[in-house]
């Protein structure tokens, strides 16, 4: 495993020894460039096709839905540590996501009383969702076009799996990631952990039972934080894996909300800056962070979602963004434009129309 690591951080290097020559890197190494640009952001102020086919899963697929193949993770037993940085994830020596709105684009809609037999949809992701909250805000015109009650539970830099120094058992827990967002709306949390954010505000106003979307959205910050994608054998560990935890989330919703459906969208293309934006590092097929690329975290999420029978949006797919059109449908490479936003929020809302046929069919 260390040898393959090897030769594809070698061919990393020569590709961006390359790309430095045009791009004038300066003295910097282009390891160092790597290295720089995959410190993991802790703090939640700063916020693609097949998975690597070396290992499965034991996850069965629930009884209505065909059998699908074992789902197979990408992970890494031994990653490459020149690839990675876990000493310096507290560090804010890059920032490659950027996560704040403004104070205008961050407000958020009031929620007014709901309509007798409207659908409530609620969003829980990253600042994909949570960084535009205005009237051209993603969840904001899904909601607006399918006259639905929409609440919006995503908070910018979080991920879905935890880091492992943090605590697991409910009477500690600290962090507002996919499952703290679910404790806290099932009442299991002795900590606020959403205390401080807009989706903090939302919660209270939601009553989950009456849910008829659950709309889930990460693997950007799970692949910058270093969260391994899966394992053969995770000993109980599951809050600290990619995968596991999309899988607890699927089981906990249905488990408390049986009648709400569940919608996975994975990341675009995205590409990495440094700090300063002077640096091109890499994009979702390049930038390896010792467990994988983003592309093999969107294969991850589509894996867990057959396996869960989940409907999965596929954003890398459909949202037609590329090399070509990064710098005109994104703001730094990763956050949506409003271009960007409206296009995702019509897929969305073509899914959810579709959804909503077949089930009153």
């Amino acid at each position: 495993m260390k040898k393959k690591a090897k030769y594809g951080l070698m061919a990393i290097i020569m590709a961006f020894a390359l790309a430095g020559c045009a791009m004038n890197f300066g003295d910097s190494s282009i390891e160092e460039e790597v290295t720089d640009a995959l410190v993991g952001e802790e703090s939640k102020d700063g916020d693609k096709e097949v998975a690597d086919s070396s290992t499965a899963t034991d996850t069965e697929p629930d009884d209505e839905i065909e059998p699908e193949p074992a789902l197979e993770y990408v992970y890494v037993e031994d990653p490459d540590e020149s690839l990675m940085t876990e000493d310096s994830l507290d560090s804010d020596m890059v920032e490659m996501i950027v996560s704040e709105a403004d104070e205008e684009g961050n407000v958020e809609t009031p929620i007014e009383e709901p309509e007798p037999d409207s659908l409530q949809i609620v969003f829980i992701g990253d600042s994909i969702f949570d960084s535009v909250r205005d009237e051209t805000g993603i969840a904001h015109m899904v909601g607006e076009a399918l006259e639905a009650d929409v609440y919006n539970l995503s908070i910018g830099g979080t991920s879905a799996a935890i880091r492992r120094d943090k605590p697991t058992d409910k009477e500690h827990w600290t962090e507002p990631s996919l499952m703290g967002v679910i404790y806290t709306m099932q009442g299991q949390l002795a900590n606020d952990v959403m205390d401080g954010y807009k989706a903090g505000e939302v919660i209270k106003e939601l009553n989950p039972a009456k849910t008829d979307y659950f709309i889930i959205e990460y693997g950007t910050n799970d692949f910058n934080s270093y969260v391994p994608m899966g394992a053969p054998d995770v000993n109980g560990q599951y809050y600290f894996y990619f995968a596991t935890t999309l899988e607890m989330a699927v089981d906990e919703l249905r488990s408390s909300y049986p009648n709400a459906q569940i919608l996975f969208c994975t990341p675009y293309y995205e590409q990495f800056w440094s700090a300063d934006r002077t640096r091109f590092i890499g994009d979702v097929h390049s930038v390896n962070n010792g467990y994988g690329t983003l592309l093999d975290y969107i294969g991850t999420m589509e894996g867990v979602a057959r396996n869960k029978g989940v409907p999965c949006l596929n954003m890398y797919d459909l949202m037609g963004i590329d090399t070509y059109t990064v710098d005109k449908m994104t703001v730094d490479g990763i956050h949506p434009n409003e271009e960007a936003r409206r296009k995702y929020a019509g897929i969305l809302i073509e899914k959810l129309q579709e959804m909503e046929n077949e089930k009153n069919e």
